[in-house]
């Protein structure tokens, strides 16, 4: 489907578009109508307990999305839970060590900071200008190296990393990675398989606008017989609920019905912890994204965003996004120059409803805009003027 030749539709899938510019999908996106459709009906199930409802195969759009096998993947509340259950499985040592860059979300370096006190050294890769080559990353591993933990598109500078030859390198030493893709799946086609990732997580917040936790679990196939669930939940016992479940038999029995074998796919890691709710307003925007297809979306959000860039470089305004499509994603990082003129920049948009974010991160920061598929040049415009009269 062209996004081009259809953005009228795809803009009124989005209420939010008809009184605000929102570019602020990498902090929160806009609900999805059919997302909020979703939910109620959701609910409307659960009031009439209307058992005939067909309820949504969310697991395989959820696959689908991120070109993974519905084997592969399970529900998370949120990114942080994803990284605190595969922190919790590493039986990691001393001596070992843990790779993460400067530049990476809280979420995906405060997790491995208790490790420190086992021994488990944290090596940060340190910026330079909000740039990060797969070279740095080859400096660092090692074969003491277990895990690399990073974000598959920075949070401040949208920059964009080779997963695929950092995960080569990474295995080339035995260690494994560890994707945090929200800042990427959605805008991004990104593909686990093609980039060769142990792990991904992506939550449902942002660039997927859909409710707040619920999120993506991924683990490679040839992972999962490696690993065992630290958390316990009886859901997680394939044998007890192959057919019914075991409470309708009269020989039901809370431990000889559960002391089974686990599933034999990432279902074995599933807390528990979603809301069916929010699992079915997730599973329509996934949906519509993938009917929406991933190569063109990306297609869409590199246009707009390379037009955003474009027009700051124009004013003089540095630029901390990267140029080329294969380094960045879709978030563009800007600064006037001065942290106080970059505040009263972002306050001039959000008087004129133009919705961005105030980011810094590392010495690399300011105004953060997350230009997505249903963003228009005009859209960009409107912040250009904004921006423009700021700086007379």
């Amino acid at each position: 489907m062209s996004i081009d030749r259809n953005i009228r539709e795809v803009r009124d899938e989005f209420p939010i578009l008809k009184y605000k510019t929102y570019m602020n999908s990498a902090a929160h996106g806009p609900t999805l109508k059919r997302v909020w459709n979703a939910v109620r009906e959701y609910w409307s199930f659960r009031m009439n307990e209307d058992l005939d409802v067909r309820q949504p195969d969310a697991k395989g759009a959820a696959a689908e999305l991120i070109h993974a096998s519905r084997e592969e993947v399970c529900w998370c509340t949120r990114v942080t839970q994803g990284f605190n259950m595969i922190s919790s499985m590493m039986d990691l040592k001393r001596g070992e060590n843990i790779v993460v860059t400067d530049l990476g979300y809280p979420s995906n370096v405060f997790v491995w900071l208790p490790l420190r006190e086992m021994g488990v050294e944290i090596r940060r890769i340190e910026n330079r200008e909000g740039r990060i080559e797969t070279s740095d990353f080859e400096k660092v591993i090692d074969d003491k190296t277990r895990v690399v933990s990073l974000s598959h598109i920075e949070w401040t500078s949208g920059l964009r990393y080779d997963m695929r030859s950092i995960a080569d390198i990474a295995h080339e030493h035995g260690a494994l990675v560890v994707d945090d893709a929200y800042q990427a799946v959605g805008p991004i086609d990104v593909n686990v398989h093609d980039d060769g990732v142990d792990f991904l997580l992506v939550g449902s917040e942002k660039w997927l606008c859909s409710p707040a936790f619920a999120g993506i679990f991924y683990i490679k196939k040839s992972l999962i017989d490696d690993f065992e669930p630290t958390y316990r939940f009886y859901k997680q016992v394939e044998e007890a609920f192959v057919n019914d479940p075991p409470w309708v038999h009269p020989d039901s029995d809370n431990m000889a019905s559960y002391d089974k074998p686990l599933y034999p796919t990432a279902d074995k890691f599933y807390r528990g912890c979603v809301a069916e709710s929010a699992v079915w307003g997730f599973n329509a925007a996934m949906e519509y994204f993938n009917e929406l297809g991933g190569a063109n979306r990306e297609e869409k959000v590199l246009k707009i965003s390379g037009y955003l860039i474009d027009r700051l470089r124009e004013l003089g305004l540095k630029v901390y996004t990267p140029l080329e499509h294969k380094e960045r994603g879709v978030l563009v990082t800007y600064t006037t120059g001065r942290h106080e003129l970059d505040i009263n920049s972002y306050q001039a948009l959000k008087d004129e409803s133009i919705i961005v974010a105030l980011r810094y991160q590392k010495g690399v920061g300011g105004i953060r805009v997350s230009t997505h598929f249903f963003n228009t040049e005009d859209d960009i415009d409107r912040l250009i003027e904004v921006q423009k009269r700021m700086l007379a």
